[in-house]
């Protein structure tokens, strides 16, 4: 069966990667062809859950959430979520971070607009 998903990409993918339990991933740059401020982010793993952050600077952390709390959002195993976040453009880019309690997670993230 498949999803029929009302979300418009509006710029290229970019697959985030990270390769070591409970250690933040590089950052990723997410560029748009035309301005919006939604990300479509599905998790690969099929067992382990994954923490997304989008930021409009490239200098930030992402932490595995405690009873402190973390920045971030949750995607589940084998999940996708849309998220709202800072704009990003042809002339303005934003920033992706991953982290996960498992190794050789792999995330999409595609800007665009939907939901």
């Amino acid at each position: 069966m498949a999803n029929n998903i009302p979300f418009q990409p509006m710029g290229k993918s970019v697959c985030l990667q990270s390769t070591t339990a409970n250690t933040q991933s590089n950052v990723f740059t997410i560029t748009a062809d035309s301005p919006c401020q939604q990300f479509f982010v599905t998790n690969h793993d099929e067992s382990n859950s994954v923490n997304v952050r989008i930021s409009a600077s490239s200098n930030f952390n992402i932490s595995l959430p405690d009873a402190s709390g973390a920045y971030g959002i949750c995607i589940p195993a084998y999940g996708y979520r849309v998220i709202t976040g800072p704009q990003v453009s042809q002339s303005s880019n934003v920033y992706a971070r991953i982290i996960s309690d498992g190794a050789n997670i792999k995330c999409t993230v595609c800007p665009g607009e939907g939901f």
